[in-house]
């Protein structure tokens, strides 16, 4: 009986904890940069505004898109061959379900790398 309840609070606690320590990491990101401003301001009066878009633009590469894809698409093999690997013929449908959504996503991802117009970073 225990287990019945602990595997699903182990789960979505885990799902919990990594979406709030990704927002925890976005805000103490967010108050470095704006620290770093308010020093530069500071010290010297007055701050460029280009310094000021450079460092609170999130300056991701040209590839960015591409590599989201390929680790996406990479997850999704990973659920295909652990379904292969299950001796069972039952698990192959629904790891093939589960891994349906990162690798349409990491599909998406490569689509937007080829088709979609980008700005280049500074």
């Amino acid at each position: 009986m225990a287990e019945d309840v602990l595997i699903p609070l182990v789960v979505f606690g885990s799902l919990a904890v990594i979406v709030v320590s990704a927002f925890y990491f976005s805000y103490k990101k967010r108050t470095i940069v704006y620290d770093a401003i308010k020093v530069a301001i500071e010290k010297t009066g007055t701050v460029d505004a280009a310094l000021v878009e450079a460092i609170i633009r999130d300056n991701v590469g040209p590839y960015a898109d591409l590599r989201k894809g390929i680790i996406l698409i990479a997850i999704a093999a990973a659920f295909i061959t652990l379904g292969l690997a299950i001796p069972e013929e039952e698990a192959v449908r629904p790891m093939l379900g589960v891994a349906s959504f990162p690798g349409l996503v990491g599909a998406a991802y490569v689509a937007f790398h080829f088709f979609a117009p980008r700005e280049p970073t500074v």
